[in-house]
């Protein structure tokens, strides 16, 4: 079985080939069409071969790239859908929607890293010097490009050249005037499902907005059965009226000018699991009726980023926990961290058992108070998903950070706060904090409230899934 790198460069370079089959003839690219004799149809590869630039280690004539691609993409996304059936069917939409015609090139991003270059398009970003990844500013796979793109970047990457930074701001600026001329176009893969859904993320056309209530399922989900808690709730995207930039638009979210996108309505989610310590944003949710609008993770948040973000925005929520967790010191629960992911020296509790056995009792009598907390019903201990050692300790990390947000009373606090962490596990942006009208909220009930602040800003992009 390949790695996981190698296999994302095969859906990389997948993903290439079916639009650059798209762009020159205007259908979407099949299984049938692409493998023959269990080899790459060489037709397709020479038509296709100036429309596309991949890494040099990617050589599509040569049967040691080949044979492992060819054997990865014969194979089924999920159920009976083929990678190459999916990926042609979504990159056609990708080619209708954008209008990408035979002047665009479908760069691959591995070829680009991070040695700055007239051609590169994270150069500018690099000049910027946030201490951030270049693929949380633009997490995009695939860079499509026309003429006038390619210009374009040339001249600002000569221009920065000679300066010791530039702003953030500079770099988005430049990305999202080219993607609204689409000149340059950024494109994060997810994986394939039945149907394809396209959402355009960062630009001054949309945004994306959340919604509390909307869903079968409670905004915090705290059940019997696994080690985890979940954020439950519903994104829409609005496209903007003239004139509104997105920016201002998620700082006054119930202020937004715009109409919104039929279908863009999705209930989703943001999962703790413990074992790797991040908050996982899905795009399904459990019970039934919820859809699932892919399989692939969209993000994540590490637990030291999603306490910030949670403490620099309100503290209502972890207040009320920190009453809670006065009673248990002798159990190593501390308040400050609110989130005890090192409590009694454990770090993964399946392999740290012999540790908290001898505090399962009083772990489980703190889990009971943050169940009530959230369910306002009494924790059955007894219940046989929590009757060990592994499960009752996870079950309380997840506790932990799950009444830090259903404790905060007032519902437009707890969405801004659900809307930052969703932001920053998405590569929209890393916010904490509260608008002038938030903090109004938090005054009225004694709170000191933090301004909001914008650490980071993520770049426009088109995501694909």
């Amino acid at each position: 079985m390949a790695s996981g790198a190698l296999t994302e460069v095969y859906s990389e370079v997948l993903a290439q080939i079916c639009l650059a089959y798209s762009i020159k003839t205007g259908k979407a690219l099949t299984k049938d069409l692409l493998v023959v004799n269990e080899s790459l149809n060489p037709s397709i590869i020479r038509d296709i071969k100036r429309l596309m630039i991949t890494q040099s280690s990617v050589n599509l004539s040569n049967s040691s790239f080949t044979r492992g691609f060819i054997e990865y993409i014969m194979g089924n996304v999920s159920g009976k859908l083929n990678w190459i059936d999916a990926q042609g069917r979504n990159m056609m939409k990708v080619k209708q929607k954008f209008k990408i015609g035979t002047g665009y090139i479908v760069y691959n991003d591995k070829l680009f890293g991070n040695n700055p270059s007239d051609n590169n398009p994270y150069s500018a970003f690099l000049k910027a010097k946030t201490g951030a990844r270049p693929d949380k500013w633009n997490p995009a796979d695939i860079w499509v490009m026309n003429r006038d793109g390619r210009t374009a970047l040339k001249r600002l990457n000569r221009r920065v050249q000679t300066r010791s930074k530039i702003s953030l701001e500079y770099c988005n600026q430049f990305l999202a005037k080219e993607f609204s001329m689409r000149n340059i176009i950024p494109i994060s893969l997810k994986k394939p499902q039945s149907t394809t859904h396209i959402e355009i993320i960062n630009s001054n056309e949309f945004v994306t907005r959340i919604a509390l209530g909307k869903t079968v399922n409670p905004t915090i989900e705290y059940t019997y059965g696994n080690k985890d808690v979940k954020i439950n709730f519903t994104i829409e995207t609005v496209e903007l009226a003239k004139g509104q930039k997105a920016a201002t638009a998620r700082r006054n979210p119930n202020t937004i000018r715009g109409k919104v996108v039929a279908g863009s309505q999705k209930h989703i989610r943001l999962k703790y699991h413990v074992d790797n310590k991040k908050l996982e944003l899905e795009y399904t949710q459990s019970g039934k009726g919820m859809p699932s609008y892919a399989a692939a993770k969209m993000g994540n948040i590490g637990a030291a980023n999603f306490q910030k973000i949670i403490s620099n925005t309100s503290k209502q929520g972890i207040n009320r926990l920190n009453k809670i967790q006065e009673h248990y010191s002798d159990i190593d629960i501390k308040k400050d961290p609110f989130f005890n992911a090192k409590q009694l020296g454990v770090t993964k509790a399946r392999n740290q058992t012999n540790m908290i056995e001898p505090h399962m009792e009083k772990i489980a009598e703190y889990v009971g108070e943050m169940w009530k907390e959230i369910n306002g019903t009494v924790f059955d201990s007894s219940e046989s998903s929590m009757n060990n050692a592994s499960a009752i300790w996870s079950k309380a990390r997840a506790g932990e950070l799950g009444v830090s947000i259903s404790a905060i009373p007032s519902e437009q606090i707890k969405k801004r706060v659900i809307q930052n962490l969703f932001e920053a596990a998405a590569s929209i942006s890393y916010v904490t904090g509260l608008n002038m009208e938030e903090r109004q909220l938090e005054m009225e009930v004694g709170m000191d409230p933090t301004p909001r602040k914008t650490n980071f800003n993520a770049s426009v992009y088109v995501k694909v899934f």
